[in-house]
């Protein structure tokens, strides 16, 4: 600003130094340029650090006298000094405001040169030169403003990523580790029921409790990286060794399905949430799992039966339902929870629906699954049609 203020005052003076005016007029157009400067920086300072300006009237009507008396004493050689008026009205006064009193001075100055020389062209020049000079001075103002913001925001969208990355940590504390220690202390439980009644079952229990202990600490090895994909065939794996080391019958269903690298994780952590809920929070006797595809949409539904009564939701334990849910609306999906009646009481159902690509021909068969007839969806009918095949 103080660059460009200086420059074309300083061309201006240099014109005004070579007419025949005088050096009383050159002193005078000398010191009205000075005051010129000094107020744009100033107006320019202020309206970068936000602050409002103050005696706004007076300043303004001292700049327009300013810019605009010279004209009388040198005429169109004052041309286009106007134009700091513009710029002071477009950053100073907000709204339409500005603009219109903008528009006001780029009107009104060559009409004050023409009344001074009575000379069309020296007019045009002024009205020409005025736009340029305050769209310039204007736009350098607006340029840094911007910057400052871009900067501003920046600093705020780092905050932002060390924020989620928090927030990342934690899910995939819950989501990875959790579930591995909850599956530890079933087996060691187990274990501790097997030492007296059957030894050498005991023995292989603790084998497979040493086993996901190791898990574990890969796994927080994983967390403490960022690596996070998970694979879903281990965790169908995982999920019917749980259920049945904690005496609940799996029911599995999961042929030829095909899936993303992100869309399998995100898929993987929800069966995990799930399995651990069945074992933690009901005394389930079935567990039914099934994992299907239609026109490239997933769906995965769990349900088991014998849920222990629902609790609110400020409970610690939903903190892992909140998490499955931002991992699976992250991919555009949506998990649904509901306590349908059966028969025999109350079942819990949890589902997640993720949105996906059709193949080539733009239709993807549905899966044909087999139903096992003791599947407890079925026996009143499953309005899902939910079928599953028994664990080998």
């Amino acid at each position: 600003m103080a660059t460009i203020s200086a420059g074309f005052l300083g061309v201006v003076l240099l014109r005004a130094g070579r007419s025949p005016a005088g050096a009383a007029t050159f002193m005078a157009c000398g010191i009205a340029g000075l005051m010129l400067v000094a107020i744009q920086m100033q107006l320019s300072t202020q309206a970068l650090r936000g602050i409002p300006l103050r005696g706004g009237a007076l300043v303004l009507t001292l700049q327009a006298l300013l810019t605009h008396l010279p004209h009388f004493l040198v005429g169109p050689l004052w041309n286009g000094v106007p134009g700091f008026l513009i710029s002071t009205l477009l950053f100073s006064v907000h709204g339409k405001a500005g603009w219109i009193l903008a528009g006001c001075v780029l009107v009104a100055d060559p009409l004050l040169v023409y009344g001074v020389v009575h000379d069309v062209c020296s007019a045009l020049n002024g009205a020409v030169s005025t736009a340029i000079v305050g769209m310039a001075l204007f736009a350098v103002v607006r340029l840094a403003h911007q910057v400052s913001e871009v900067h501003s925001l920046r600093t705020d969208l780092a905050q932002l990523a060390v924020t989620q990355e928090r927030v990342r940590f934690a899910r995939d504390l819950h989501d990875l580790v959790g579930y591995t220690l909850s599956s530890a202390s079933i087996r060691a439980e187990l274990s501790n029921r097997l030492l007296v009644q059957d030894p050498r079952a005991a023995r292989l229990e603790v084998a497979g409790l040493i086993e996901t202990i190791r898990q574990t600490h890969a796994e927080v090895r994983k967390v403490a990286r960022g690596y996070r994909e998970l694979s879903l065939d281990s965790e169908l794996t995982s999920a019917r060794l749980t259920l049945g080391a904690a005496g609940i019958t799996p029911h599995f269903s999961h042929h030829g399905v095909e899936l993303s690298n992100s869309a399998g994780s995100s898929l993987a952590a929800v069966l995990r949430e799930a399995v651990t809920n069945v074992v933690r929070h009901s005394a389930a006797r079935h567990c039914t799992v099934r994992l299907t595809q239609s026109r490239g949409a997933t769906r995965l539904i769990v349900i088991n039966d014998r849920p222990h009564p629902a609790r609110g939701s400020e409970h610690p334990d939903a903190s892992g339902l909140r998490n499955l849910s931002e991992r699976v609306a992250l991919l555009g999906g949506t998990l649904l929870i509901s306590r349908p009646k059966a028969r025999w009481g109350e079942e819990f159902r949890l589902e997640a629906h993720l949105p996906g690509t059709t193949e080539a021909d733009g239709v993807v068969p549905p899966r044909q699954l087999l139903a096992w007839a003791s599947d407890p969806s079925l026996v009143e009918g499953d309005p899902d049609g939910v079928d599953a095949v028994s664990a080998p």
